[in-house]
């Protein structure tokens, strides 16, 4: 019974010691404590530099000299006239708010489906201000010709609408320069470089052509139902004539409006070589059916146009190619004149001006139907 508590007791003893002598070993294991003053500071989280951000607006100072602030990012663009919309048209056509009448068949064979249904927000002393408004663009442009007067009435549409209206010349040599102000105000440089230097080249290829004093054509042009309504020399309606070295027979004084009305007696007076007709749109009467009218007419017998047979309809497609309105429009009806009325002169081949304009321009690839078509004014 002794022996049994010895043991018991000597076990027991055994065991205190294993458990002293293994706690000592994992004390010893441990790593010592650091000194608080050796302690390894945290460091603090670096401050991401901000990011820069875009401007919201910048400066920018139009055609007439007009400084004025607008958003860095413009998104759509409402034009006061259709010159105005043509030239977004042809540049930025997804920037284009509306139109400023409905689109008539001839418009819509040229200009791709998907701007034929855009608003018609009108134009002249019918625009609707209110659904303009309403609708939000960005900026207005402007087409005109620099003058106080312009400048005056810029200022007050901009005010009457609450954004800028940025203003351009509408003189068609300005044409380059428009086009290269707009690709700088819409960012988009590199096109509107194709479209000025198209027109910069158009320019130099008609000053060219040197046709002497002696050969210069004379040309009559005339608009309306009767053909009767024309635009005087010197007028922005008849530039083109002047531009092409011809002799616009209409030398009278233009008076108010921006054409003149004429008789029947004074273009049998004047006799022209040529006659370009341009039709009435609003009539759906094409170029080509107004020149008809004028070759079937006895009382137009006797002109020296009629009798050679040099009656010639204007081509419409998408806009007419020498007035109405007077826009970029025109540029491509200067080669299809001058190859009209001096083609031994030429220097390059129209049907490619054509294709090439159409292309840059209008945003479509013509084919040789679509081309026969323009020309008979089936367009």
């Amino acid at each position: 019974m002794r022996r049994k508590k010895a043991l018991a007791l000597v076990l027991a003893l055994l065991l205190l010691v294993s458990l002293l002598a293994g706690c000592g070993q994992t004390a010893a294991e441990m790593p010592e404590e650091e000194p608080a003053s050796q302690s390894t500071a945290v460091p603090e989280e670096t401050a991401e530099p901000e990011e820069a951000t875009e401007p919201q607006e910048r400066e920018i100072t139009d055609m007439a000299g007009r400084t004025m602030t607008v958003p860095a990012e413009i998104e759509s663009v409402f034009s006061t006239g259709p010159v105005a919309a043509i030239y977004l048209y042809t540049l930025v056509p997804d920037k284009l708010l509306g139109w400023n009448y409905e689109l008539n068949d001839i418009e819509k064979s040229i200009i791709l489906e998907q701007y034929h249904d855009l608003p018609n927000f009108g134009q002249g002393d019918a625009i609707n201000y209110e659904a303009v408004i309403a609708a939000g663009p960005t900026i207005a442009l402007n087409v005109t010709s620099i003058n106080e007067g312009t400048i005056d009435e810029s200022d007050a549409l901009a005010e009457s609408l609450g954004i800028p209206v940025v203003m351009v010349s509408s003189d068609l040599l300005d044409a380059p320069e428009v086009y290269r102000f707009m690709g700088e105000l819409f960012g988009v440089e590199e096109q509107a470089e194709l479209l000025a230097a198209y027109a910069e080249e158009t320019f130099q290829d008609i000053a060219n052509l040197n046709v002497p004093e002696e050969e210069k054509v004379r040309i009559y042009y005339g608009n309306g139902e009767d053909s009767l309504e024309t635009a005087p020399a010197g007028s922005s309606h008849g530039q083109i004539i002047d531009l092409v070295n011809a002799i616009n027979v209409a030398d009278l004084e233009l008076g108010d409006g921006s054409r003149v009305q004429i008789s029947a007696e004074q273009l049998l007076a004047w006799d022209p070589d040529v006659i370009i007709v341009n039709g009435e749109p609003k009539a759906n009467m094409t170029g080509s059916a107004a020149a008809e009218a004028i070759m079937q007419d006895p009382i137009f017998a006797t002109l020296t146009a009629v009798q050679n047979g040099k009656v010639y309809g204007t081509p419409n497609a998408p806009f007419s190619w020498v007035d109405r309105p007077p826009g970029p429009n025109r540029i491509i009806g200067m080669r299809w004149l001058s190859g009209l009325i001096y083609p031994e002169y030429l220097d390059f081949d129209v049907d490619e001006e054509v294709r090439e304009f159409f292309q840059l321009f209008y945003h479509v690839e013509l084919s040789d139907q679509q081309l026969a078509q323009l020309y008979e004014g089936a367009l």
